[in-house]
């Protein structure tokens, strides 16, 4: 069985993996207090201590409208999490020879890509402070020249998660408590089921591959679409469902966000096989029958 060491793994898409995972490969997952990704020595000794072949990076700040108010500053801890820590894992698994499978995000795009989603080829412009630290991640693993995988994942959402409301959570929420819901009707996203990357990290992590991959749901809606298809799929009032324009939305917050934050998953399944990712609407019938709804 494959050993595999975790960063992040308390967060959201780390927690789901482990919990997922844990009969497939040996997982070990220290948390901050055992191993700062900021002490590159650390990472080293945890590295050297326990052998995995494997490791993954699930460790980011992901708030983005906190992230905003650290613009530019590579003192802050956005920065130093997003890509002082990815390059110090980077550097860590390169020199131990250890593979490395790092986590990032749609936000390493501009969102004006109208017409078609990203994919792999496209160039990274991220607009906003949260985007460009994780893209200078990005580029530090890329720069390092170890063993790795960039896997950009896109607006992940999970059946458990006690610490934090993903959108799809808050909307099932919201209706079912018969309260309004107001969100945009102009803006393409691919929110991803969370069960869906954990199997997508799993074949990359048997297989060892390099590069970078988009991990995102099959199709693309708006949120709004998104908000009516959960009515739809838990038979909730989908009258309560308002819109907003992306650009009367997007006054209020802080950082830019992307209007077109698609992913397109077609080098992964041409690699692995359809059926892993799975459509929205899909993700939604399988996120019924495993969410908490108490």
């Amino acid at each position: 069985m494959k050993k595999v060491i975790i960063f992040g793994g308390s967060g959201l898409v780390g927690s789901r993996f482990i919990e997922l995972k844990k009969k497939s490969f040996e997982i070990l997952a220290p948390d901050a207090a055992e191993v700062d990704i900021l002490e590159k020595d650390q990472i080293k000794s945890y590295l050297t201590e326990n052998s995995a072949e494997s490791v993954i990076n699930f460790a980011a700040y992901t708030n983005v409208e906190e992230a905003e108010k650290q613009k530019d500053d590579r003192g802050g801890l956005c920065f130093k999490i997003n890509a002082v820590g990815a390059k110090n894992v980077a550097e860590a698994c390169r020199d131990l020879d250890k593979y490395l499978i790092h986590i990032s995000t749609e936000y390493v795009f501009d969102g004006t890509k109208e017409n078609s989603p990203y994919t792999e080829e496209d160039t990274p412009n991220p607009i906003n402070w949260y985007g460009k630290t994780k893209h200078f991640g990005e580029q530090f693993i890329t720069q390092t020249g170890g063993k790795s995988v960039i896997v950009r994942i896109s607006m992940p959402y999970s059946p458990f998660y006690d610490f934090k409301k993903d959108v799809a959570r808050f909307f099932l929420e919201e209706l079912k408590n018969s309260r309004e819901v107001k969100t945009i009707e102009d803006q393409r996203v691919t929110p991803t089921l969370v069960d869906d990357i954990a199997d997508a990290l799993g074949l990359l992590l048997e297989k060892s591959s390099t590069g970078i991959y988009h991990v995102s749901a099959t199709d693309s809606v708006s949120p709004l679409e998104f908000a009516k298809t959960i009515a739809e799929t838990f038979k909730l009032d989908y009258q309560l469902i308002g819109s907003v324009k992306f650009e009367e939305y997007s006054r209020s917050k802080n950082a830019q966000l992307l209007k077109y934050s698609w992913l397109n998953p077609t080098k992964f399944e041409k690699e692995f096989g359809e059926g892993i990712l799975h459509s929205v609407e899909e993700d939604l019938q399988l996120f019924k029958l495993k969410v908490k709804t108490d």
